[in-house]
């Protein structure tokens, strides 16, 4: 799943995206426009209000937004809170309108909600169902959402410590990497130090043997795992 986000404060842009590490940034509306509509899957959109000091911009690139997208899911994240109202007058279908003033901890928690509540929406309307998956870390375990796991990488220097690469934050966990396809039929190996999770890869190149992910990344696939890859695509 994509993130975009709508901010023009440098402060607030790096504060958001401490939260939700892949978010795509915009400081203009033009531009983040035409990057909605280049991708044509729903998305998590979360906008400003005020954009280079206009206070209403925010909420005419959600009218304009839902002129051609009315798959995607719209946060709010503002300052001006006393807009509200004059917010769900423009009947964009907002999941939450939040306030940036809030202490870093309730701001932290409520756009979290927010932004679960809004890949909820978005599974619903596509068929997709969560399901919860259990990875061992070390005499522990994480739950965490399978349909949130782009990839699984290990480090160079420990292969049992790997990085787990989800839509929006990266979680560390202890492991060989060779038990992980033995956890879910969706995770495939390609590479002794890589696992995807086969609803996430987008193409295969069978002439560089890379796999292509959902968030633009490219992985290298290796020679044993090529007939793998090759019976998906």
């Amino acid at each position: 799943m994509n993130y975009y986000l709508l901010e023009d404060n440098v402060v607030q842009q790096r504060r958001i995206q401490q939260i939700i590490e892949s978010c795509q940034v915009f400081d203009q509306p033009i531009s983040l426009l035409e990057a909605l509509k280049a991708d044509k899957l729903a998305k998590v959109i979360l906008l400003d209000l005020e954009i280079r000091t206009v206070e209403n911009v925010g909420l005419n690139v959600a009218k304009m937004i839902r002129q051609f997208d009315t798959m995607s899911q719209i946060i709010i994240v503002t300052t001006h809170s006393e807009m509200l109202e004059q917010g769900l007058k423009y009947h964009i279908g907002m999941i939450d309108f939040i306030d940036k003033a809030q202490s870093e901890i309730l701001f932290t928690k409520r756009l979290l909600s927010a932004v679960t509540e809004a890949e909820q929406q978005i599974r619903l309307q596509s068929g997709t169902q969560s399901e919860l998956i259990t990875l061992p870390n070390g005499k522990k375990s994480e739950s965490i959402n399978l349909n949130d796991v782009i990839y699984m990488t290990s480090s160079q220097s420990q292969s049992h410590q790997l990085t787990v690469c989800c839509e929006r934050k990266n979680i560390q966990i202890r492991t060989p990497v060779k038990s992980l396809p033995k956890l879910h039929q969706n995770f495939i190996q390609i590479h002794a130090a890589y696992v995807v999770n086969k609803s996430k890869v987008v193409a295969f190149d069978g002439q560089t043997n890379t796999v292509q992910l959902n968030n633009g990344v490219l992985l290298p696939c290796a020679r044993k795992y090529l007939k793998t890859m090759r019976q998906l695509f």
